[in-house]
């Protein structure tokens, strides 16, 4: 079994067959009352509440992890950063070409 299930979900004497819950689409987890719920996070930052260990014996195995990832996207920043630029730059000129023509009347 997988270390990393062992680690989120706890260790279980149960061995899962993951091929028969992936190929069947109307699976049902049954709730465990002994688990206690874990949540669940996949790459996309989706969500999932797990009651059983074998339901998060699945997910984990799947790519879930138990803690949300947090990527950070500098795209609008530099997009901000850019523009401010832009700006600054478009005004000192446009400022430095009227103060020239007031100086000539």
């Amino acid at each position: 079994m997988s270390n990393q299930i062992e680690n989120i979900c706890g260790v279980s004497d149960l061995v899962p067959d993951f091929e028969s819950i992936g190929n069947n689409p109307n699976f049902v987890f049954s709730p465990d009352p002994s688990f206690q719920t874990l949540t669940l996070y996949d790459n996309l930052g989706n969500t999932i509440n797990v009651n059983s260990w074998i339901e998060c014996a699945n997910y984990v195995n799947g790519g879930w992890v138990n803690e949300a990832l947090t990527y950070v996207s500098y795209e609008k920043e530099l997009f901000i950063l850019l523009i401010t630029i832009t700006f600054i730059y478009a005004s000192k000129k446009k400022l430095k070409n009227i103060k020239t023509w007031f100086y000539k009347l």
